[in-house]
């Protein structure tokens, strides 16, 4: 996985934090780049939630075509197998992992060659 690929997984997860959390950091200040949340039980952690780089990608995220933008919503932020998540978007597998990976070539032009 190359450092762009990681750095994408990275912001990728910390925009589905932010979508579940209804666009606010976790219980705490929308303004630190860091939301301190409270510590995680012994032995687990917890990625800090980036609210500024959420809401950056959720900009390359609505500036996407209608249908690469649904299909970026399903495969993040709707539970489900993947035979599930297709279904949602009426697609064979096959085309669902292609709008996904088209997505996020998008996508990461967007946030990476600013």
């Amino acid at each position: 996985m190359s450092a762009e690929d990681h750095d994408y997984k990275r912001r990728m997860d910390n925009w589905r934090r932010w979508r579940i959390s209804e666009r606010r950091s976790l219980g705490g200040s929308p303004y630190p780049v860091y939301n301190l949340t409270p510590r995680p039980p012994r032995g687990e952690n917890i990625m800090p939630l980036l609210v500024g780089e959420a809401e950056e990608t959720d900009q390359a995220v609505q500036a996407l075509p209608a249908q690469l933008r649904r299909a970026i919503e399903v495969w993040y932020l709707r539970e489900g197998s993947i035979n599930q998540k297709r279904k949602m978007l009426g697609c064979r597998r096959e085309r669902m992992l292609e709008l996904v990976e088209e997505a996020r070539v998008k996508i990461s032009r967007s946030l990476f060659l600013k």
